[in-house]
């Protein structure tokens, strides 16, 4: 499976994990606002899958900005909600929790794909300079115990393009 397809099926778990698991749980508590509750998790939900994925994925610490802007979001939210009706303030608590639930998912799925990249440069490094190693190359026994250990990684890793 392709790498852009298996981020993007991370992304949508997080983010159904993130609508799915408050909405039910809502659903139970305030059965006459489910179209509220559902556009309100379904966007949190979105937008905390949105910042694990980036965070997740970034080499810079994006801890320190992601928390203040969820922080700020939920306030505003809540404000809003609190503001426009009283008995709205339980919808605050689960989209608090789809949009947790959602950027902690997306944010540990995404962290274990951000260094493959280098991961598979490094390989290809190491393989590169073996197969171009005359001692390794003329020493069958040794030749063979590189194979063994790195040979898959190796073939899996490189891209072969023979020069005319």
């Amino acid at each position: 499976m392709a790498y852009e397809v298996k981020v993007v099926l991370l992304f949508l778990a997080a983010t159904s994990a993130g609508f799915i698991v408050p909405f039910v749980v809502a659903w139970l508590w305030q059965r006459q606002a489910v179209r509220e509750l559902a556009v309100i998790l379904l966007a949190l939900s979105l937008v905390g899958a949105c910042a694990g994925m980036a965070g997740g994925m970034s080499r810079v610490g994006a801890v320190g900005s992601i928390i203040p802007a969820f922080l700020g979001l939920l306030g505003g939210l809540s404000v809003y909600l609190f503001g426009v009706d009283r008995t709205k303030g339980l919808i605050v608590s689960f989209g608090a929790v789809a949009l947790s639930l959602s950027l902690l998912l997306s944010y540990s799925f995404a962290s274990s794909y951000r260094n493959i990249g280098d991961d598979h440069r490094d390989i290809r490094s190491r393989c590169a300079a073996a197969y171009t190693d005359q001692k390794l190359l003329s020493d069958a026994v040794a030749f063979a115990a590189f194979r063994k250990q790195l040979g898959r990684l190796c073939d899996a890793s490189m891209y072969w393009e023979i020069a005319d």
